[in-house]
C-alpha cells in the first residue's frame, strides 16, 4: 500500500487534504504509513514518551521507544481534537473531522520549541454560557463546562520580542457558529449565526477567529509588545447575532494557546 502525504490545512478548514501547508504546534505534516507514529521533524526519528489526548473521549496513550502509538479503533462521527505533547517540543493538536477514521495509522512530525516560544495554556477551554442548540458546530463533542465567554492570561516577553516576529496560535478550535462556518458546513444551524471570536493583546483587538480548524495565527503588532514585562492575550467567544431579548454567547472550545516567534 502506498504511503499517502497529507498536509495539515490553515486557517480555513479544519480537514486533511493535500497541497497545503502549516506550520502548527511546529507540526510540519501529518500522513499515513502502516502504523501510527511521533517523529521529529528535524532528525525523522520517533519522539518516545509523547502523550496523545483526546479529551472529548477520556482518551491518553503514550509512544514507545520508537515512536510508536495505538488509537482506539472508532469512527469519529463529529470533529474531535487529538492532542500530541512532549516536553521540549511545541505544541501540537489537530482536528479529526468525520470524514477520517482514527483506523487510518497516522505519520506526524513535530518540531522542537524554540527560545522565545510561549506556551499560554495547552488545556482544553470551553468558553460560552453553555447554552447550544444540538445543531450547533460540535455541540455534541463539548463535554466541559464553560469557563464563561472569555479566557484571559498574563505572561511574560523576552527583552527583545520586538526584535523578532510573534504570532499568537490557536492550536485547534471547534464550535464557532459564524456565518463563515455556517457556509462552510461546520454546522447544521439553518437561521442562526454568531459574531466571530475575537483576539486581543494587551487590550487591543488584533484578530478574529472565523472558522472552525487548526493552526489559525495572529501576528502580534510590534508597538503593543512590552519587552521584559507583562503582556495579556484575550480570547472572547462571539454573540448570537439574530434579534433576542438576551445575550446568547456561541459555545466554542480552544486547545494549545501559544506565542511563537520566528
Amino acid at each position: 500500500m502506498k504511503k499517502l502525504i497529507l498536509i495539515l490545512t490553515i486557517i480555513l478548514t479544519a480537514n486533511l487534504c493535500a497541497n497545503a501547508t502549516t506550520y502548527t504546534g511546529g507540526v510540519t505534516k501529518v500522513g499515513q504509513q502502516e502504523s501510527n507514529q511521533v517523529l521529529d521533524v528535524n532528525t525523522k526519528k520517533g519522539v518516545e514518551f509523547a502523550k496523545i489526548t483526546m479529551p472529548q473521549h477520556n482518551f491518553r496513550a503514550y509512544t514507545d521507544a520508537n515512536g510508536n502509538f495505538e488509537l482506539p479503533k472508532i469512527q469519529i462521527k463529529e470533529p474531535t481534537i487529538m492532542n500530541i505533547e512532549k516536553e521540549g517540543y511545541r505544541p501540537f493538536s489537530i482536528t479529526i473531522n468525520n470524514n477520517y477514521s482514527l483506523n487510518t495509522p497516522m505519520h506526524i512530525e513535530i518540531a522542537k520549541s524554540e527560545p522565545f516560544d510561549i506556551v499560554i495554556d495547552n488545556e482544553i477551554l470551553h468558553l460560552g454560557d453553555n447554552s447550544f442548540s444540538k445543531n450547533s458546530a460540535n455541540a455534541r463533542d463539548f463535554k466541559l463546562h464553560s469557563i464563561g465567554p472569555y479566557y484571559s492570561k498574563e505572561f511574560t516577553m523576552k527583552p527583545d520580542a520586538t526584535h523578532s516576529t510573534n504570532y499568537i496560535v490557536i492550536g485547534s478550535v471547534i464550535g464557532l457558529d459564524t456565518e463563515l462556518a455556517k457556509t462552510m458546513g461546520q454546522n447544521k444551524i439553518r437561521t442562526a449565526y454568531s459574531s466571530p471570536a475575537q483576539v486581543y493583546f494587551n487590550g487591543k483587538l488584533i484578530g478574529e477567529l472565523k472558522v472552525n480548524g487548526d493552526g489559525q495565527r495572529i501576528k502580534i503588532p510590534k508597538n503593543l509588545i512590552i519587552a521584559n514585562s507583562t503582556n495579556q492575550v484575550t480570547i472572547k467567544t462571539g454573540q448570537n447575532m439574530m434579534p433576542s431579548d438576551h445575550i446568547d454567547y456561541d459555545d466554542i472550545e480552544i486547545m494549545n494557546l501559544s506565542i511563537l516567534c520566528e
